[in-house]
């Protein structure tokens, strides 16, 4: 069963649609990285999950549990940690997690031991009598991961959980959520690309409320498929895709404009692994027009989100015409 379903999930606030019939799932055991320009939908998607909100359209469910109607049940299932966590200076680090605990409906003996459990995951046992307004970040940062998994939640949702942490603090971040991911579903959201790609196994991407890419960052996921990227330039774009998506080896080829002081095509050629000469290709290019460049496509998480969003905004803008 899978711990979260969105099927054509819509939200407004007011007249402002926020999401546009969002559909995704979340496995147990999946860190999934949440992206997306700012606007694009993310903290609004983490709070319906949460059950801050509800949607307006579409279902939503959270370890086979409807969400609408049913907030209180769903609190059972989710940690969240927002990227501004809630944390109140004046208490210890031990009477915040109970006062938390106790929100969550935790009591005596279950609350005792989920409180212990969160200590001894995110080693918080130096500081357990500490006052929060006293800890450095990364230990607030700890606090604040460790009130997410009160409960022992299947679902956590971690927003910007590593942003202003020094680099060693980011490296002892990660492997704790690593740790506490284990078994559960995780949604990550984070501008940082380079925590996207050590934690996540896949990566949503959202623009203006909508999803346009949902893509696999396991090892090996991509590395049969190779894209080579032909900037070119010639009146004859037709018969050179009919004839690159001839040849052997190649699944797809497609063609974008880009605008520039010399405007020209991107031919973005797909191959079903990597190929062993590309003189067939540039023939062919050569043969119908000009070639102004060769390179292999970047495949990052950052190269990724980047080619999404020009895509769907291109997408966008052929549509408004």
């Amino acid at each position: 069963m899978a711990a979260i379903v969105f099927e054509g999930v819509c939200k407004s606030f007011g007249s402002r649609r926020v999401l546009h019939d969002l559909s995704f799932r979340v496995e147990p055991g999946e860190i999934v990285g949440l992206l997306g320009p700012n606007g694009s939908g993310k903290t609004t998607t983490l709070r319906l999950i949460a059950g801050y909100y509800q949607a307006d359209a579409g279902s939503l469910t959270i370890q086979g549990v409807a969400g609408e109607g049913s907030h209180g049940r769903l609190k059972r299932y989710v940690g969240y940690l927002p990227e501004r966590a809630p944390l109140y200076d004046s208490l210890t680090v031990t009477q915040y997690l109970h006062f938390v605990g106790r929100c969550k409906g935790l009591k005596g003996a279950d609350l005792r031991a989920s409180v212990e459990q969160s200590i001894a995951a995110f080693e918080l046992a130096a500081v357990a009598k500490t006052a929060i307004g006293r800890l450095s970040k990364g230990f607030r940062q700890r606090v604040g991961l460790g009130q997410a998994i009160l409960g022992d939640p299947a679902v956590l949702l971690l927003d910007e959980a590593t942003n202003g942490l020094d680099p060693m603090q980011i490296i002892e971040a990660r492997d704790m959520i690593r740790q506490i991911a284990k078994g559960r579903a995780v949604v990550f959201s984070s501008h940082l690309m380079q925590e996207v790609e050590a934690l996540c196994s896949r990566a949503i991407i959202l623009r203006h409320g909508r999803l346009i890419t949902d893509v696999s960052l396991e090892p090996g996921a991509n590395e049969q498929e190779t894209v080579i990227l032909l900037r070119w330039r010639g009146d004859s774009l037709t018969p050179l895709l009919a004839a690159l998506n001839g040849l052997p080896d190649v699944s797809h080829a497609a063609a974008e404009e880009r605008s520039g002081p010399e405007p020209a095509r991107i031919i973005r050629v797909s191959f079903v692994q990597a190929p062993t000469s590309l003189n067939p290709l540039l023939e062919l290019a050569m043969a119908h027009g000009q070639v102004l460049s060769v390179e292999q496509e970047d495949r990052s998480v950052e190269a990724i989100l980047v080619d999404a969003v020009r895509r769907s905004d291109r997408l966008a803008m052929e549509s408004a015409e």
